[in-house]
């Protein structure tokens, strides 16, 4: 095997994924926060749209995370300006909510959505995106391969 030849294992190596993991849980974290923060305090919004919204962004969340840990540089960027709107919406609750705790839980929210933004553009996020890219393009080129192959056996049965 050449020092070109990579291998592509079917769990990618842990350093990448623990970043992977660390900034999905921060980005839930955070949008249970600002969520919360946005729907109870701008908008006094009832209990049961409160859950509705907050379980279908949610899901949302988890299913373009799901496609970034198949190698989506585009739900990348769309998870790193998340991170970025999640900080913003927080803002105004300096002027709103009262309180230090209030604040303080307010400043650590922001906080941790920039350290989720700093930690997607990272290489080691990044290096985990191009490695799941990597290996489901080379799956789909294998599973390409194979049918060509069968598809010439099947021509070759039918003369």
């Amino acid at each position: 095997m050449s020092n070109n030849d990579e291998v592509f294992l079917l769990f990618p190596p842990w350093k990448l994924l623990r970043r992977f993991l660390l900034v999905t849980v921060i980005l839930l974290m955070g949008t249970v926060y600002s969520g919360m923060t946005l729907l109870t305090q701008y908008f006094d919004t009832s209990p049961e749209w409160l859950l509705g919204i907050l379980f279908s962004v949610g899901i949302a969340f988890c299913l373009v995370n799901f496609k970034v840990s198949q190698g989506s540089f585009l739900c990348a960027k769309i998870l790193k300006y998340y991170a970025l709107f999640l900080a913003l919406i927080c803002l105004p609750s300096f002027i709103i909510l009262e309180g230090s705790g209030y604040h303080i839980a307010t400043v650590t929210n922001i906080v941790f959505m920039l350290l989720s933004f700093y930690l997607i553009k990272g290489n080691k996020y990044q290096g985990l995106i191009k490695y799941q890219y990597n290996f489901f393009k080379d799956i789909k080129d294998a599973r390409a391969a194979v049918e060509k192959e069968m598809a010439k056996g099947n021509k070759k049965k039918k003369k």
